[in-house]
């Protein structure tokens, strides 16, 4: 019976993926925590218990992977929010942390992993129109960092013999100048596109598990509470505390539902869904610019490292030749 509600969990989740947006970026692969999200969703709504839905996750993947081993903690008796938790990547914490309020609040779990691995589809199409972004300079840094050989190769043709130029006392400074900037721009470009990624966030947030907290029925400052609890106790960076403050938008929209006297977690949720639209244009802008900048280093240090490397040595053997 578990594995006909595990096909039919990843049918459910791959016709949702289908049907979010009909564009090239939703079919991207997707990080594994938001097919965890998904997954997990689809069995409980199917009626598999929170334990044994990690047991069917797990045995569907890769033994070395974050799934399978979240798995065997749960079946070794570890609680599914602090198996979650403990896997280093903040996307998992985020997940322990819905996961656990969740079972506090007595809310529903499935739909509170159903939101949270809606957000991190957006996340997981931002990763990949950055990396369709970076294609080209990482492409052409690769092109210009092999263009050295080339140009010796191609003065070795044309008769001249750039080699004892490069083994002579001239020849071994050129070469360390040549590998010096080469290997500064490669670092450069590299660190440039990790301190991007490790800009990566997801808006909304901190509505969202409040969202989950009051799902329960719980009044509205103790939910606050057991979620900077919960974001405090796991770690889940990706929450800022700012967020929970007087003026943020979370208490604004709480106090704005308990003035008028209307619902409060439908506009957590429309909140949630604003600010996470403002956030993935602004890093989407982000992303773009960082394809134009990641363009720097090769001017100021590939290029210049292979007109070092490649260029200098032919030229100086012709003149040598001549």
């Amino acid at each position: 019976m578990w594995k006909r509600l595990w096909r039919a969990a990843r049918a459910r989740t791959a016709s949702a993926s289908d049907t979010a947006g009909a564009t090239p970026a939703s079919k991207s692969p997707r990080n594994e925590a938001t097919v965890v999200a998904e997954r997990a969703a689809a069995l409980l709504r199917g009626g598999v218990p929170p334990r044994r839905a990690f047991a069917v996750l797990g045995a569907d993947a890769a033994p070395s992977s974050p799934t399978a081993v979240i798995a065997a903690r749960v079946a070794d008796g570890v609680p599914v929010a602090s198996a979650l938790a403990a896997t280093d990547a903040p996307e998992w914490r985020v997940l322990a942390v819905a996961w656990r309020l969740a079972e506090d609040s007595g809310a529903p779990l499935a739909p509170a992993l159903q939101r949270i691995g809606y957000a991190l589809r957006e996340l997981d199409q931002l990763r990949e129109r950055r990396s369709v972004l970076l294609a080209g300079p990482r492409a052409t840094v690769r092109m210009v960092a092999a263009l050295p050989i080339l140009a010796l190769l191609l003065g070795l043709l044309l008769g001249f013999d750039p080699i004892p130029v490069l083994f002579s006392s001239t020849g071994v400074l050129i070469a360390a100048v040549g590998i010096g900037l080469l290997g500064v721009g490669v670092h450069w470009s590299r660190a440039m596109q990790r301190r991007s990624a490790n800009d990566d966030r997801i808006a909304g947030l901190a509505l969202e598990l409040t969202w989950v907290a009051l799902g329960g029925g719980a009044p509205p400052s103790a939910a606050l509470k057991d979620v900077v609890n919960r974001v405090d106790h796991y770690g889940a960076e990706w929450v800022a505390f700012d967020g929970f403050r007087s003026g943020s938008a979370l208490v604004t929209t709480i106090a704005a539902a308990e003035s008028a006297g209307v619902p409060i977690r439908p506009l957590l949720l429309e909140q949630a869904d604003a600010e996470r639209v403002g956030s993935s244009a602004e890093q989407e802008r982000d992303a773009e610019r960082l394809g134009v900048r990641v363009l720097l280093p090769l001017g100021v240090c590939v290029l210049p490292s292979f007109i070092v490397l490649g260029v200098l040595p032919v030229v100086l053997s012709m003149f040598g030749a001549l």
